[in-house]
């Protein structure tokens, strides 16, 4: 049984049949062959891109591999560098200081740097005024109460002004 109920007569009546008119064709095929050669130029320049990209990484891998295996025939190279490092460090811990600044230095390698106590001389201009009955007196009453903070606060001021100053003695720490 069906639960499907029609009140809609079910005869067609008599008479002619009138269809809607047809819509109107447009050619439109002008309008989208434009795009379609926007289309093309737009893959042709994304297959030029790709083909570039593809020569970079090509040169790249090739000069990753000629960095691989190009022998290394100075000291200095950049490619040793991580090498100079740890032999510096082997050195100063098994005391090879001498034999790996022979090395280093016959084969253009880092030199290594070290720690050294350095005495300077400096001759500075410094004024001072004290009291005295002549100037022998006050030169001399300088020199009794010359105390280095004085030049010290004068240099932080930037009013001191250094006359020589030369190395004095190096001495490896």
């Amino acid at each position: 049984m069906s639960d499907i109920t029609t009140t809609a007569p079910t005869t067609l009546g008599e008479g002619t049949m009138v269809l809607p008119p047809a819509p109107a064709v447009t050619d439109r095929r002008a309008g989208f062959s434009g795009e379609l050669e926007r289309a093309r130029e737009e893959l042709a320049a994304a297959q030029r891109a790709l083909a570039e990209r593809e020569e970079a990484i090509v040169a790249r891998d090739r000069t990753i591999e000629q960095m691989r295996t190009e022998q290394i025939t100075d000291g200095s190279d950049y490619r040793l560098t991580e090498f100079w490092e740890r032999a510096g460090r082997i050195a100063d811990h098994a005391d090879f200081c001498q034999e790996y600044d022979r090395m280093a230095e016959a084969m253009n390698g880092p030199r290594r740097e070290r720690d050294y106590d350095v005495t300077l001389r400096i001759t500075v201009e410094w004024t001072t005024t004290r009291r005295a009955v002549d100037g022998d007196a006050a030169g001399d009453f300088a020199l009794q109460d010359f105390d280095v903070t004085e030049i010290a606060e004068e240099a932080s001021m930037g009013t001191l002004t250094v006359i020589e100053s030369e190395v004095y003695e190096t001495e490896e720490a």
